[in-house]
């Protein structure tokens, strides 16, 4: 009789979205859950001041329980000795990824499952041309879009403020492999050992999991990026929890989305293309793309998923200028502005998008500049 193996997910990058995956992993799956934390002193404080533990509290629960989960084992460069990495889950801050994949590189082959879990978008220029250069030795990559909301309490617990599942897909390295088959997916799902366990019943249901072809979840990722295009700098900018700009944000939100369509329709033109191209065609999934990418409906469902459902989440860009850390507005705002470049789409393609992430690096060197100086309006 053949035992079967204990799958291993190894998680760079336990935060708010490390964590919230990392719980459910451990409490509906098999998974051992090794984290991978930057360096020794992170290990150690980890492991001594905050005991292997993670939590989450599930405020969207009536009775807002708290979920403590014990991990088994946890790894830094200095102490890593698990051989090559066979699952690798990304959860970092899109501007880390780099640095923080580096120790690990030799670790990593063709046969490691790699998926990316963060805000924002470009990072996948960054591993092609800096990173996974050699392409015979480049891992399967897939992408992840998790759209529950959560943000940290203090030490290792996080708040769980709305919940709203997460879709997976393979991520294609190359942008002619963009479009992908029902058989692909299909394929994935038989035999892909992550894919596998992201999609076990218990957690699938638990978590919200949802697999499917690249466009489909491109579609949900680019839904997912006019959100937080919106949700985090506006949020940051003006220093609130989600839920109490409800009632003052739409003409913000309309400008942002407004202009980042018109950049986006051009950057990713064979998804604007697809319900077109593959309508009726049985071995690709149908996709309705106008009616979800367009301005009005993109405002409504920006207010309605982040002000809303997460009516009480501080979003992660809040919550980096409060803590005084790097933002992501690179890979967010700024990357719409990066591609209007790319695209020649000339100077004022991108004016909005460019004066919002100038707000959101001025609302984080004040916050510093108030941290060292002192705060003038109590002076």
């Amino acid at each position: 009789m053949t035992v079967a193996k204990r799958p291993i997910i190894h998680i760079l990058g336990l935060g708010s979205m490390g964590t919230v995956l990392a719980v459910d992993l451990i409490r509906f799956t098999n998974a051992l859950v090794i984290p991978l934390f930057r360096s020794k002193e992170k290990l150690d404080k980890f492991q001594i001041e905050g005991h292997s533990k993670i939590s989450i509290r599930k405020l969207y629960e009536e009775k807002k329980p708290l979920v403590e989960c014990k991990v088994e084992e946890a790894q830094c460069p200095e102490t890593f000795n698990s051989g090559i990495i066979e699952n690798l889950v990304i959860t970092t801050k899109t501007y880390q990824t780099k640095e923080a994949l580096a120790p690990y590189l030799k670790y990593i082959n063709s046969h490691t499952n790699l998926i990316l879990i963060q805000n924002g978008l470009g990072v996948l220029e960054v591993l092609k041309d800096e990173v996974f250069v050699n392409k015979s030795e480049r891992p399967q990559l897939f992408q992840g879009v998790i759209s529950h909301g959560v943000y940290q309490e203090s030490g290792f617990t996080y708040a769980h403020a709305g919940w709203a599942g997460m879709k997976v897909a393979r991520l294609p390295w190359n942008d002619d492999e963009m479009i992908q088959t029902n058989s692909l997916v299909k394929r994935d799902y038989a035999e892909n050992e992550l894919v596998n366990l992201l999609m076990s019943q218990t957690f699938a249901k638990e978590f919200g999991m949802e697999h499917m072809s690249y466009q489909e979840m491109l579609l949900g990722q680019l839904f997912k990026f006019l959100v937080n295009c919106c949700m985090n700098p506006v949020t940051a900018i003006v220093d609130c929890v989600n839920g109490e700009m409800v009632d003052y944000c739409a003409p913000v939100f309309r400008s942002i989305i407004d202009e980042c369509l018109t950049v986006l329709r051009v950057a990713y033109k064979p998804l604007f293309a697809y319900e077109n191209q593959y309508k009726g065609n049985e071995d690709y999934v149908s996709l309705t793309v106008d009616s979800i990418l367009n301005t009005e409906h993109m405002v409504k469902e920006v207010i309605r998923i982040g002000c809303d459902i997460n009516e009480r989440n501080s979003s992660s860009m809040r919550q980096d200028t409060l803590y005084l850390r790097d933002t992501e507005i690179d890979y967010i705002n700024g990357y719409v502005v990066d591609l209007a470049k790319k695209y020649e789409m000339g100077a004022a393609a991108a004016n909005v998008n460019k004066t919002i992430s100038e707000l959101v690096n001025l609302r984080l060197g004040l916050n510093r500049t108030r941290a060292q100086q002192g705060d003038w309006r109590q002076q």
